[in-house]
């Protein structure tokens, strides 16, 4: 049975969602959240280095609370959200951080490395009260088996898709728009599919109990 994901009370679920990305707002606002979007003035590459000195969970974490804590001033008494995804494919005995990739070339190149692997996508969510008020964060993962594809095939994907502002290089909804086994993701392992969004509505509503705002 699935999760009643659904608030309960509209005063209540009145979030300011720290992203520019459309994403994450449409899987809050399809869950009934009445969400204000304040993208964060952040460079979210400076803490890159930490992915390999304190792991993949922390980093996502960090990113998330660098962009609630750049937003929550500009929102007082209000409950600011922030969520980071961090892909992260095993290579040998090293772990790769799967990026955003400026051009076709680039996303190519990088969906090939990931051609028939598995790989995870780390989701970090931080919520605050108020620039001054308390603050909770939560991390969840999905797991991704990506079939064995050739270099056309990932070519052709980027072309018709264009996935240049998601780690990794694909989007998982990009499926709804291709022919069965024409996709390039072969399964996913979530507790929830708002996962592969980066925005896990079950945490979500995990991390507003712990602040007292329940979410069903």
């Amino acid at each position: 049975m699935e999760p009643d994901l659904t608030p309960a009370d509209d005063s209540r679920s009145r979030i300011v969602l720290a992203s520019g990305s459309r994403y994450r707002a449409r899987v809050l606002t399809d869950a009934g959240y009445d969400v204000e979007i304040d993208p964060p003035r952040v460079d979210e590459r400076i803490l890159d280095p930490l992915f390999h000195s304190e792991g993949p969970q922390h980093l996502a974490t960090e990113l998330a609370r660098l962009k609630v804590l750049d937003v929550a001033p500009r929102h007082p008494g209000a409950t600011v959200l922030a969520g980071d995804q961090v892909g992260v494919l095993t290579a040998g005995d090293r772990q790769v951080l799967l990026s955003k990739t400026p051009d076709a070339r680039s996303a190519v190149r990088q969906l090939m490395a990931m051609s028939g692997t598995v790989h995870r996508l780390v989701n970090a969510i931080v919520v605050m009260r108020g620039p001054a008020g308390p603050s909770v964060s939560g991390v969840d993962e999905a797991t991704v088996t990506m079939r064995p594809f050739s270099e056309a095939e990932a070519l052709r994907y980027v072309e018709r898709f264009e996935p240049f502002d998601t780690a990794g290089s694909y989007r998982l909804e990009d499926a709804e728009s291709m022919e069965p086994g024409e996709s390039l993701v072969a399964s996913v392992e979530v507790e929830h599919p708002s996962g592969v969004l980066g925005m896990p509505l079950p945490l979500f509503g995990r991390l507003l109990a712990e602040l007292g705002q329940p979410s069903s």
